[in-house]
């Protein structure tokens, strides 16, 4: 990556940060001008970064996961200071999109997402990354409502920290457990019909078994919030979208940690042999 690039759209979201955080201790007429400015500023930085990224590694069909999902997570908040601008959810928004930027700028070699020329690469590819970014959406909305909700317990209200109300919350990470379930059941159906269009599926690959896993958790705390009704009080769905949240955060860290011979990342081909050799099984090249 170039570092400038990366410095433009990274200061910008962290001058944006420090405008949010501002909101705890003064009022400001220009603030709201200063906040869109340095958010589309930074949008658009990142946007031409992700298109010369794109352009430039295309032969090797090879997407950064990290970067992309803080793309669209930036995204996001542009469109909420748009159209809920008393509400600071860029205090909760940046810093996960700053810690998603660094990852994709000091893990280059882990950071790649493969997706393949077909068509079910794409489906497999697209379906985890949404499914990632409403993931994580629906964990920001889960702590928003547990903020909110003891506030109001204790009956503190500040006026220069306007949180969400327990309606709109309730309602979002109620949504994000159902779309989440959805796209990434997508995801999953895809690369097991990738693979099998190759003859074969690597049911006991770690990378595999922790998607389904996360899979039969989002799928577990859907039909329970449809079947039992006392589930959908706001704070029981809170719950589980931060539950999501860590679930999804050890499937990346199997991604990164624990040797696969799925495509995470871009691999030498007497690497992949060396995987696929200990479970005794015919390497199938660099991509799924």
């Amino acid at each position: 990556m170039g570092n400038i690039s990366v410095f433009c759209f990274a200061a910008s979201y962290t001058v944006a940060l420090m405008l949010e955080l501002s909101r705890l201790f003064f009022r400001s007429g220009i603030r709201g001008v200063l906040l869109i400015s340095f958010a589309c500023a930074g949008l658009l930085a990142q946007t031409l970064f992700v298109i010369a990224r794109l352009s430039h590694e295309s032969g090797r069909d090879t997407l950064d996961w990290y970067l992309l999902v803080a793309w669209i997570l930036a995204a996001i908040y542009l469109y909420l200071i748009f159209y809920h601008p008393k509400v600071p959810l860029g205090i909760f928004l940046l810093p996960l999109v700053l810690t998603l930027i660094a990852f994709a700028e000091y893990l280059p070699e882990e950071s790649g997402y493969p997706m393949g020329k077909s068509a079910w690469g794409m489906v497999h590819g697209f379906s985890l990354l949404l499914g990632t970014v409403v993931i994580f959406f629906g964990f920001i909305g889960g702590v928003s409502y547990l903020m909110q909700s003891r506030r109001l317990q204790k009956k503190r209200a500040p006026v220069r920290f306007r949180l969400p109300s327990l309606e709109w919350t309730e309602k979002i990470t109620a949504r994000c457990i159902v779309v989440a379930a959805i796209l990434l059941a997508t995801g999953v159906l895809s690369g097991i019909a990738l693979n099998a269009r190759e003859g074969e599926v690597p049911w006991s690959d770690p990378v595999v078994l922790s998607s389904g896993f996360l899979l039969l958790w989002l799928t577990v705390a859907m039909l329970f919030n449809a079947v039992y009704r006392p589930s959908r009080q706001g704070r029981k769905v809170a719950y589980l979208t931060l539950v999501s949240a860590v679930f999804l955060l050890l499937v990346l860290a199997v991604t990164r940690l624990v040797p696969s011979a799925h495509p995470t990342r871009e691999m030498p081909l007497d690497e992949i042999s060396h995987i696929e050799s200990v479970k005794g099984a015919k390497p199938r090249g660099v991509y799924s």
